[in-house]
């Protein structure tokens, strides 16, 4: 990620004078001002959007989003244009107010390829903090916008694969799209309405078939056992040509993206569609916290396929454990800070959080039984679900619910350097 830009003092200057009826407020940073909803119209031959991004209420003036791969070429309130400053982060002029305000940003986009925005292979993954790539942000994981996405002027012969809305507070990273030749297998829908598709590329209809043989049974299992979904009536894997190497899925609810060579992969369908709880459903309040994310969602894919097909739950669980092996003991799962982190560069993105989170929870249900665990899990949802939580808050549960004292078994799998085997919790 680039932190250091240089530009032309005309480029690092604030926009031109608005008319004399505009808001003539300073442009400055202003970091109680968050995000409520993120409306985008994406020219994309064009490769131009319009953002139409509602701040929230402030006594303080002033607001500033990410921006760092962006031109921005207008930015208006009400019609009328008001005073900016570009850059890495766009620093807005906007006057304090009781009421949320919709800002209209016009700007181009390029591409950037290492999975750092918009790719020019027809995708996007902005994970964790390149949401500023595609459209004016917030990243920090604990922030949450709604969204609505219109996409025009996309190549003839391909399929747009995308949501028109999500419906509840997500973080930055979760809105994406596909463009490719897509078909659309529906594999069924669940007791609570939830269509579950797959949109899968040419010659791949039976690995799409094969790694989504359960998912709509495992989609139910969620739901039902954890609570309700809460990105729309429609959900499904969308395969991505990732390129060589590249296995594994990206969280981007209501239609996740799998990488092409991983959509015949049960395990990773279904922990894809458990962020829709864990992740997604719940952000996290810091980057310190990923294991509750990553961590969660190991177990419960691991956990729904044991109840809905236990064949292939068990390998999967017979796979955690070799990746477990390969797992440095030295690799951060828990850092005990908050905002102190950076979840690449500090090397908190590896397998420790997935394969040592999920055996912290799977020591925790050997220890007070799966069922019990189960509502922990979605007591946790109903209580955090639309805001953001700490890994510290699902212990406190844990014990407040079960009489058991997880502090041990967190030290063991969570904190200590030395590598564990699997085992039951103390």
């Amino acid at each position: 990620m680039r932190r250091l830009s240089l530009c032309l003092l005309a480029a690092c200057s604030s926009s031109p004078s608005p008319t004399p009826d505009a808001a003539q407020t300073p442009p400055t940073a202003n970091p109680d001002r968050g995000v409520i909803d993120t409306g985008l119209v994406i020219d994309y031959a064009g490769m131009t959007g319009v953002a139409t991004v509602t701040l929230g209420p402030s006594t303080s003036p002033g607001a500033s989003l990410e921006a760092e791969g962006l031109t921005i070429d207008s930015v208006t309130v009400n019609g009328a244009p008001i005073l900016f400053t570009p850059g890495m982060t766009l620093l807005l002029g906007l006057a304090a107010s009781d009421q949320p305000t919709p800002v209209v940003i016009s700007y181009h986009w390029m591409d950037h390829e290492g999975f750092t925005g918009a790719s020019a292979k027809g995708y996007t993954l902005d994970w964790p903090y390149y949401c500023g790539n595609i459209f004016p942000c917030h990243s920090q994981p604990s922030d949450g916008t709604t969204f609505s996405l219109e996409l025009d002027n996309t190549p003839a012969g391909a399929q747009a694969i995308y949501p028109a809305t999500i419906p509840a507070q997500a973080p930055a990273y979760q809105l994406a799209w596909a463009i490719d030749s897509y078909t659309q297998l529906d594999l069924g829908t669940t007791p609570a309405g939830t269509l579950i598709s797959v949109w899968y590329r040419p010659g791949e209809m039976a690995a799409a078939m094969t790694g989504t043989q359960h998912l709509v049974a495992a989609f139910d299992w969620l739901e039902s056992t954890l609570g309700p979904y809460r990105f729309g009536p429609h959900y499904g894997s969308v395969s991505v040509k990732w390129g060589p190497g590249q296995f594994g899925g990206m969280e981007h609810h209501p239609f996740v993206h799998i990488g092409s060579i991983a959509i015949g992969d049960e395990d990773t369908n279904v922990h894809e569609s458990a962020h829709g709880w864990f992740g997604d459903g719940i952000r996290l309040q810091c980057w310190e916290d990923f294991v509750l994310s990553e961590g969660t969602v190991s177990y419960l894919a691991g956990r729904a396929l044991d109840v809905v097909a236990p064949t292939v739950g068990a390998t999967v669980w017979m796979n955690y454990t070799n990746q477990l092996a390969a797992v440095k003991g030295t690799d951060p799962v828990w850092p005990q800070s908050c905002g102190a982190v950076d979840v690449v560069k500090d090397h908190l993105f590896t397998e420790a959080p997935y394969m040592r989170g999920a055996f912290f929870y799977r020591g925790i249900a050997e220890k007070v039984g799966a069922v019990q665990l189960d509502q922990v899990l979605a007591a946790f949802y109903a209580a955090h679900a639309g805001g953001s939580a700490r890994m510290a808050d699902m212990l406190a549960l844990i014990q407040q619910m079960t009489g058991y004292d997880p502090t041990a078994c967190a030290k063991t799998w969570l904190l200590d350097p030395v590598l564990p085997t699997p085992a039951p919790c103390p």
